[in-house]
Formats: C-alpha cells, sequence, structure tokens
C-alpha cells in the first residue's frame, strides 16, 4: 500500500458514489459569493479604491475556499473507508455603503475628460482578463475535483489518527495538499484584479466599482 494506490481508490469511490465534481462547483460558487460580500464589506468600510479591494476580495473569498474544502473533507472522513478491510482497521485511542454608490471625485461628478481611448481600452481588456482567468480557475479546480478531494480526504484521515492501517502511507498536511493544487489560480487572479481595478481608476476616475465604470463608458459613449 502507498500514497498514491490510496489516493486513486478513493477518486474511484468518489466518482462512483458522490459527484465531486458537483460538489466542487457548489464550493466554488460559495467561494465567489464570499468574494463579492467580502467586496462589498470592504467598500461599506472605506475601502474605495479597486486596486487594493478586489485583491483583498480574492483573498478572502480563497480563505473561505480553504475553509469549505477542510469541512468538506472532515464529512467524508470516515464514510470513504467503508470499503477498507476490517482486519485492517482501529481506532487509535492515544490521539456602511451601499455597492452602486456613486463616489465624490472633488464636483461630485466623474472626470469624463479623462476617459480617453486608450484607457477605455485598457480598463476593458484588464476586465475581460479577470473574468476570463476567473472562469479559467473555477473549470480547473472543478476539473481536479475527483483526484483533490480524494487526497485531502486522505490527508484528513492521516491527520486524525484514526486508522492504524494509514500509519504506514506517506503523510501530508491537507493545507499543503489543497494550497499546492489550487493557490496558482487564485494568485493570477488577484493580481490581474489588482491591475484591474487600476486601469478602471485611471479611466474613471472616483469609480468604485466596476458597475460604475461601465455608467461612465455607457455615458462616454
Amino acid at each position: 500500500m502507498d500514497r498514491q494506490s490510496e489516493i486513486a481508490r478513493l477518486r474511484q469511490r468518489l466518482e462512483r458514489d458522490h459527484w465531486p465534481r458537483l460538489q466542487m462547483s457548489l464550493i466554488v460558487l460559495l467561494t465567489g459569493a464570499v468574494g463579492f460580500l467580502v467586496s462589498y464589506a470592504l467598500l461599506a468600510a472605506g475601502v474605495d479604491a479597486m486596486a487594493l479591494r478586489y485583491p483583498l476580495a480574492a483573498a478572502g473569498a480563497y480563505l473561505a475556499f480553504l475553509a469549505l474544502l477542510w469541512t468538506w473533507a472532515r464529512t467524508r472522513e470516515h464514510d470513504a473507508w467503508s470499503e477498507a478491510d476490517p482486519t485492517e482497521i482501529g481506532f487509535d485511542a492515544g490521539n456602511g455603503r451601499p455597492a452602486a454608490q456613486t463616489a465624490d471625485a472633488g464636483d461630485g461628478d466623474w472626470d469624463l475628460s479623462a476617459a480617453d481611448a486608450g484607457d477605455e481600452a485598457a480598463w476593458v481588456v484588464a476586465a475581460l482578463a479577470v473574468a476570463l482567468c476567473a472562469v479559467l480557475a473555477a473549470l480547473w479546480v472543478i476539473w481536479i475535483a475527483p483526484a483533490l478531494m480524494a487526497e485531502l480526504i486522505l490527508d484528513v484521515a492521516l491527520a486524525g489518527g484514526l486508522y492504524r492501517r494509514l500509519r504506514r502511507i506517506e503523510t501530508s498536511h491537507w493545507l499543503s495538499t489543497a494550497l499546492r493544487r489550487t493557490a496558482l489560480p487564485f494568485l493570477i487572479i488577484a493580481a490581474i484584479a489588482a491591475g484591474a481595478g487600476a486601469a478602471g481608476a485611471a479611466y474613471a476616475p472616483g469609480a468604485q466599482t466596476f458597475g460604475d465604470m461601465l455608467a461612465v463608458w455607457h455615458g462616454a459613449g
């Protein structure tokens, strides 16, 4: 028995009985909702700069994602081992403002004169890049869900010391596993979100959200 064979066995069981990609899709949706709520809360707290608020929202969403993964793994820790050899299993007894509110840019109006063609192209490209990266990251995490979830279950079970048969398997902390498989897409989203926020601020000084920038864009058109 080794780590990879146990992960493969768990993956087969998850794919047969638990629809891991569907469950990961729900986790991703909840993660996105948390990101929006964090952004709204930061805006209400006075964090107006999109270049700062959006990456902070992405970081908050990622923390929620990790918490949801850990919670899911704990709920599946026991039933995932129902096919294990009973002769090898034993318990170890020793172990404030709405997001649509407009900004005050000095005289109460946006500086539409700053919205030249170059700025417009920059923020549109940045906004599209954020959306594309978010979609690709979500699809990537959903695609790898069976292997990721199987490995997380194994790590949680090993950390809990519940099964003597697992002591022979190489251990890894569940957080290390989750970060190794998912951190890079979230870092890319946070970096591009910061760039998009900066581009948006240059295009529409005083704008606090992408909705504000769209309003300026339509007004300029």
